[in-house]
């Protein structure tokens, strides 16, 4: 009898998440960005949003919940009622997270179920006007006589930009100086102001003040130059060790949202990224939306998690 009431109970809960996911959406849905507003992740997740709301003829909230490298944001997302109506943004940032903060609350590869990868950017190491150093290679040669004379902002302690910060640092044999933020935006205002010397940052943020020739590009820090900014060179081209650490943003659902909801929202981001609105916005960051199909998108992200945590152990990079 027991057995047979578990699966009746089995069943009822199947049918029923086959009507609400036949109705979805009914209410508001809110999109969790675990970093402050003007960060990168920030940046990519508002106009997707945007289109979003006027697609699925519901509101489409971005909720900003920064701290801790972005654990505090993402754990609220994974605690989150598996039903389509949160949804989580970020990017290659999680992975990275996995390694350096192992009582985050949350297991990333099994917590959540990919949406969709929404758009990729080369990393970039740019200098402030005053700094007279015009390639990787004098930077590195120029940190290694003068020790801890160089610094470097980062929108926080274990965050991307961090991470490939102490890549350089590692693959350099330098001692550069981390300043770390609270988000992106708070590192921009001290980077501007001439109290930080350089940056490691997605070209997606960066690119605006590379316009406005508010500051240099030194080198990408990719195995190619950006399409966007081609006369800034590679690590390599810039006589540094070679680097292959670009930056990518998705969309990720809870574990166990139903697999129609799943689907739908695949569909329905697939569908922004395709608009004028968000391709427009997505040059302006110099980025492309990557085309992957949905079954394509767990094996990336577990190979992320393994390739991202194998680099930042062999670097022994710490979140502060």
């Amino acid at each position: 009898m027991r057995e047979f009431n578990r699966v009746l109970f089995s069943v009822a809960l199947f049918c029923c998440s086959a009507v609400n996911a036949a109705d979805w959406p009914t209410r508001n849905l809110t999109v969790i960005v675990p970093y402050g507003p003007g960060g990168g992740v920030d940046t990519f997740a508002r106009p997707i949003a945007q289109r979003l709301t006027e697609q699925l003829g519901q509101t489409v909230v971005v909720m900003n919940r920064p701290g801790a490298g972005g654990t505090i944001g993402v754990r609220a997302a994974a605690q989150a009622t598996p039903d389509g109506y949160t949804i989580l943004a970020g990017g290659v940032h999680q992975p990275m997270s996995e390694p350096l903060f192992p009582k985050r609350g949350y297991d990333f590869g099994k917590d959540f179920t990919p949406l969709a990868v929404t758009a990729v950017v080369p990393n970039i190491l740019v200098a402030h006007p005053k700094v007279t150093l015009n390639s990787a290679k004098e930077v590195a040669e120029y940190a290694r006589a003068n020790p801890g004379k160089l610094s470097y902002c980062s929108g926080g302690s274990g965050t991307a930009a961090h991470i490939v910060g102490e890549l350089f640092r590692m693959n350099t044999q330098t001692n550069l100086i981390h300043v770390p933020h609270t988000g992106t935006a708070a590192a921009y205002l001290t980077f501007l102001s001439g109290n930080c010397d350089l940056m490691f940052d997605g070209l997606g943020t960066a690119a605006p003040y590379l316009n406005s020739n508010r500051i240099r590009g030194i080198a990408m820090t990719s195995k190619e130059r950006s399409s966007f900014f081609p006369a800034i060179p590679t690590m390599q081209q810039s006589g540094a060790p070679e680097m292959d650490a670009g930056t990518w943003y998705g969309m990720w659902a809870p574990t166990n949202t139903p697999p129609e909801i799943v689907a739908r929202l695949n569909k329905e981001i697939t569908i922004a990224l395709n608009t004028a609105q968000v391709k427009e916005a997505w040059k302006a960051q110099a980025a492309i939306a990557p085309n992957f199909k949905l079954d394509e998108l767990t094996p990336f992200v577990r190979d992320e998690i393994t390739k991202w945590g194998n680099i930042i152990r062999k670097a022994g990079i710490v979140a502060e």
